[in-house]
């Protein structure tokens, strides 16, 4: 029985010996293309590689090539190699220990692999994230990374390995909070998903040596054993060596527990997971005292006091570095919130002076309409110019539908696109539903029947949603009756809004910007002629979207500063009055032109883009109501539009 014992013991080593050396073989052919590498991007890359092939073997080296990864990432502005090297040296320093510079890392990567769009690294990324919580033991943490996880698996096709890895990695934190009914519903899910992790079946041998379901452990860390070989995962071999020694321990087969632990003192990369070493020490050293050997029994008890000092000394440095980010974290909440309060003070200078040149502007602006109305007007001329303005209103009013009918289309695809998405999920959950029925496993068919249910009330919510649209697009578009109802301003702001800005992405693709909106919750209901004052808040946001589309391809031409094209809207109740604020960081309006604006048929606009009525039309439809409409622009930072009507 040992001879056989001994053989299976050289076997493993052989096979982890010649994936080690297929591995070297691996690692100097990157080596020679590394060597020989001309391109920036492509050495960046390389050293990522070698990176990822490093981390189970030898994670000082890994992080040695991450760091140097990352450094050449940055210099050349390389995000995808940047998140890449990231990823691998938070993976690194996970092994090493070093918990607080993996996060460092690993939280640094997460907006990366967002910009640059990458959904399979963006879920290598939040499992990372999650593994090093679990390894602090901060299960909460970890299981909020792990909800990002199961998001993400929804709404893109991964693949069967991560899905299992993911899962596996949630059930396994759900097994350290002794939630063992959790534990062992995702280590299933991930099994029957994918079996090539060998470190699942060290997973599911915890969960089942805890629930005393002893036989099945035994199987799966045998079954481990075997994979582990396979992918030369020393953390998962040393695991499933560790669990079946204590097994057999418990069920008093001695020669076959000292059998096991050997095997993980004999592996030949031990030494660089110490934790795993321990148990093994640990192990040998109480065994050996039940069977009355004393010289085998000192020898590995002096093993685990040497690794116990070693790993006092580990977690000290952690504590230290975790209070080190810690008191990081919070010096930068600190200056973030001085800068904050800095803000305010510049805003409200600010918006004094803005107070300060709208006032000027409005009189200025009432005393030129004053010297307009003064004129004469030749009989004729002012036929031709009554028949011309009539053809331009019309131009300018089909103009608006066709920026607001590409609004709609967008606006109601949203909410459609959510509908198809949940639909085929919910497909997919009845075929799962019907094959659990049929397996007889109704335990996991109620929780998939509940899954159907959540999908379907997100369908019902969606579906309204489209519904709601319609309805009050159809209500905004109708002809004016001249009628004036009581509506809700911020809700029309916040549509016409919506609308502007997907009309305008309609007609360029390219086009991109913020839009912020503050809305007054206090101002109710106000009478107005809802139809006539969408028609001038549409008009607002076209022009202020144009003139951050307009500075933004300036700046892209001339290669300048970043720019970020934003435009804001607010209301207000003051007093008996309503103001609607409308703002855009553009190129501005210059001053010697600021009180032409409002007159008929004056456009900045160049021929065939503009009308020049789309301002002079909203003036007359603001007097009607007994409101008024100032602007004040400064050139090449922006303008601002308010418009003032009676509450």
């Amino acid at each position: 029985m040992k001879a056989i014992k001994i053989l299976i013991l050289t076997f493993i080593l052989f096979c982890c010996s010649h994936l080690i050396n297929a591995q070297n073989n691996s690692v100097d052919s990157l080596k020679q293309q590394l060597a020989l590498a001309k391109g920036e991007v492509n050495r960046v890359d390389l050293l990522s590689k070698l990176a990822r092939i490093y981390i189970f073997i030898y994670p000082d080296t890994a992080e040695n090539y991450g760091k140097q990864g990352l450094l050449l990432a940055q210099k050349i502005n390389y995000k995808a190699g940047e998140a890449n090297c990231m990823l691998a040296l938070g993976l690194s320093q996970t092994f090493s220990g070093n918990y607080t510079g993996a996060l460092d890392h690993l939280l640094k990567a997460l907006p990366l692999n967002a910009y640059i769009r990458d959904t399979v690294l963006l879920v290598w990324n939040n499992i990372q994230v999650m593994t090093c919580y679990r390894e602090l033991e901060d299960y909460d943490q970890a299981l909020i990374y792990g909800n990002t996880v199961k998001k993400l698996f929804k709404f893109f096709h991964a693949d069967s390995n991560q899905i299992s890895i993911g899962l596996g990695v949630i059930g396994s934190v759900f097994e350290k909070k002794n939630q063992l009914d959790s534990a062992l519903y995702y280590e299933q899910k991930a099994f029957a998903s994918d079996t090539s992790w060998s470190q699942l079946f060290q997973f599911i041998g915890d969960v089942y040596v805890k629930t005393h379901q002893r036989g099945l452990a035994l199987d799966y860390y045998k079954r481990g054993l075997q994979a582990a070989a396979k992918d030369n995962n020393l953390i998962s071999f040393l695991g499933c060596c560790n669990g079946i020694s204590k097994l057999f321990e418990l069920t008093g087969q001695i020669d076959s527990s000292i059998f096991y632990a050997n095997k993980s003192i004999g592996h030949p990369g031990v030494k660089n997971n110490p934790q795993g070493l321990l148990e093994a020490s640990t192990q040998l050293a109480g065994l050996y005292e039940r069977q009355g050997k004393p010289d085998s029994t000192i020898k590995y008890l002096k093993a685990v006091n040497t690794l116990k000092d070693s790993l006092y000394s580990r977690k000290k440095t952690r504590e230290a570095q975790n209070f080190s980010f810690n008191e990081k974290l919070h010096q930068q909440d600190l200056i973030a919130q001085h800068q904050r309060d800095n803000n305010k003070i510049r805003v409200a200078v600010l918006l004094a002076v803005i107070l300060i040149f709208l006032l000027i502007a409005f009189f200025l602006s009432r005393n030129n309409q004053q010297k307009q109305k003064a004129k004469n007007k030749i009989e004729k001329a002012y036929s031709d110019l009554k028949s011309t303005q009539a053809q331009l209103i019309q131009s300018e009013k089909m103009a608006s539908l066709g920026e607001l009918t590409a609004g709609i289309a967008h606006e109601i695809q949203n909410p459609l696109n959510f509908v198809n998405n949940f639909s085929e999920v919910s497909t997919e959950l009845v075929d799962e539903m019907n094959g659990e029925i049929d397996k007889g496993d109704m335990k996991e068919a109620k929780l998939i029947a509940l899954d159907l249910k959540e999908n379907l009330e997100k369908i019902n919510h969606h579906g309204k949603r489209a519904d709601s649209i319609v309805k009050g697009m159809l209500e905004h578009s109708k002809a004016s009756t001249g009628k004036k109802e009581l509506t809700d301003i911020n809700k029309l702001a916040d549509e016409y809004l919506r609308l502007s800005y997907h009309g305008l992405r309609a007609k360029d693709k390219n086009f991109n910007a913020e839009f912020k909106t503050d809305f007054d919750k206090n101002i109710g209901n106000i009478n107005i002629i809802p139809q006539d004052i969408g028609r001038v808040l549409l008009n607002l946001f076209n022009n202020a979207f144009y003139a951050v589309s307009e500075k933004q391809k300036a700046k892209s031409l001339t290669k300048a500063e970043n720019y970020e094209p934003t435009v804001s809207v607010t209301t207000k109740r003051i007093d008996n009055k309503v103001e609607i604020t409308v703002t855009d960081n553009g190129n501005g309006i210059p001053q010697n032109i600021v009180d032409k604006i409002f007159q008929p048929f004056f456009t900045t606009k160049p021929t065939g883009e503009g009308t020049g009525l789309g301002l002079s039309l909203s003036y007359d439809i603001i007097k009607a109501h007994g409101g008024e409409i100032k602007v004040e622009s400064k050139e090449g930072e922006g303008s601002e539009f308010v418009v003032v009507l009676p509450a």
